[in-house]
């Protein structure tokens, strides 16, 4: 099972929006992530937050619609973000369509709540349509296949945790590959990879740390 979760803020890319949640079998907004979602024709099941950034016209349509619908107060604990995040079944694939364009702090925030549901065991992957960014914890391994114009992107590998390094990391079809190496926090070393000429697809695995992974365009 897949729920995308789409958030507010500036720069999503629509269109990828739309075919990212087309075969989900959920999809919940945080508060005027409802605006991507009305603008993009993409179906709502769940309104979630305190509702203070969404648009009079926003509203009327989620009434009329009778979407299913949960306020919660301006002054919380939680952004509505996380909101959404915490009522995801445990067993359900996570796509978190959130800008990363727009408030730096709810950037660093929903990275960092990424990389600590990847520790809990969940799957889970942001994104802004142009974007991805893939949490990696503990003993750990994605593959990533299909990738149409690999000559186009970067790829780098960030450690998030200060007080451990990412252990016995291993990349394969990235042009700098490793080979158990450890990263560290705080270091540009893992920046701005890319993927090896004639490969669609690349591996990365470790064996401890915490670390996200960034699938960025290229600026070249």
């Amino acid at each position: 099972m897949t729920t995308a979760v789409i958030a507010g803020g500036p720069d999503i890319d629509l269109d990828a929006a739309f075919c990212i949640c087309q075969d989900a079998d959920m999809v919940i907004c945080a508060d005027s992530g409802a605006e991507h979602a009305l603008r993009a024709g993409i179906r709502i099941d769940k309104l979630i937050g305190d509702l203070d950034s969404l648009s009079a016209e926003a509203k009327a349509v989620i009434d009329q619609r009778g979407i299913e619908t949960e306020v919660y107060p301006v002054e919380k604990d939680m952004t509505d973000t996380e909101l959404a995040l915490r009522q995801i079944p445990d067993d359900h694939e996570i796509r978190l369509i959130c800008s990363f364009g727009g408030r730096l702090d709810h950037l660093m925030t929903n990275i960092l709540l990424a990389v600590k549901l990847r520790s809990e065991g969940r799957d889970i992957t942001l994104t802004d349509g142009i974007t991805d960014v893939i949490p990696m914890s503990g003993k750990d391994k994605i593959e990533v296949g299909g990738i149409m114009s690999p000559e186009k992107l970067t790829v780098s590998l960030i450690p998030v945790n200060f007080d451990s390094p990412v252990k016995g990391v291993v990349s394969r079809g990235l042009y700098y590959e490793l080979n158990g190496q450890d990263l560290t926090a705080g270091s540009s070393f893992s920046n701005s990879n890319k993927i090896k000429d004639g490969e669609t697809s690349f591996s990365i695995s470790i064996e401890g740390g915490q670390m996200a992974v960034v699938i960025a365009p290229s600026d070249n």
